[in-house]
């Protein structure tokens, strides 16, 4: 009898391990804001990581996606100093940018999310909004790139995703695929970096002049189209619990047949 549960508890772990190999885990998520919650001037780091944040300048919690947003006229949102966050996207060689954003103005360069590496080259890792309200980001060195094809809107909601490896940046708006451009690098083996929500290169460089910032994302994964999409549509939380569930009903439907 034991060893009949012992079996069962491999085949249990097997199916487990095949059939959500490529789904999001949590331990994908490096940093998560989910900006419900300002404690203080902290923004807790909802993955759990420790990846805390503080508000700089003017900034206050409204509603947004899911929840609260955070509302910067000023003010940016800074994981700073380094910490070591970022080591896992250079050992995998991939990452996700994520973020929800609503600008009520734009006149130059904004900032979304940006990566630095304290003594690097600037600007690693950024997702912006360039003065064409055209998408413009920099994915694993300084090479700015952008798309023409899509135009960004005042007083819109916008789920903005940069998807990136080393060969090439995609970039996805509203859980669609919008265009890539080419890389060609291999990620360093990078030890720190810091984080600017709100801002492009330092906490005063390409900031967001009046904007709306929610569900902010940091993952050392490449996400598929299709995650990318039950992300917008579920936020994080929801992906996470959808996973789970799964998870819970194949490991049971599979014990019950054991019977």
């Amino acid at each position: 009898m034991l060893r009949n549960l012992c079996l069962l508890g491999f085949a249990a772990l097997l199916i487990f391990a095949v059939s959500f190999t490529d789904a999001v885990e949590q331990d994908d998520i490096l940093v998560y804001y989910s900006f419900d919650k300002l404690d203080g001037d902290i923004f807790k780091d909802d993955s759990g990581n420790g990846n805390d944040a503080k508000l700089t300048g003017n900034g206050k919690l409204v509603d947004g996606q899911f929840k609260k947003a955070i509302h910067l006229n000023g003010g940016v949102v800074q994981l700073s100093p380094a910490n070591d966050f970022i080591v896992p996207i250079g050992e995998n060689g991939q990452i996700t940018m994520e973020a929800w954003f609503f600008m009520n103005s734009h006149a130059n360069h904004s900032g979304i999310i940006s990566i630095e590496v304290p003594g690097g080259n600037c600007c690693e890792f950024r997702t912006m909004v360039n003065p064409d309200f055209k998408p413009f980001w920099d994915a694993g060195h300084h090479k700015d790139k952008s798309l023409g094809n899509f135009t960004f809107e005042l007083k819109e909601w916008y789920h903005y995703v940069l998807v990136a490896n080393g060969k090439d940046g995609k970039i996805y708006i509203n859980g669609e695929f919008i265009g890539s451009k080419d890389e060609n690098i291999e990620f360093p083996k990078w030890k720190q970096a810091e984080i600017f929500v709100g801002a492009g290169e330092t906490p005063n460089h390409h900031k967001v002049e009046d904007a709306i910032i929610d569900e902010v994302v940091i993952y050392s994964k490449a996400l598929t189209a299709e995650e990318v999409k039950a992300s917008m549509e579920l936020g994080v939380a929801g992906v996470l619990a959808v996973e789970a569930k799964n998870k819970l009903a194949v490991t049971w439907g599979q014990l019950k047949e054991s019977f």
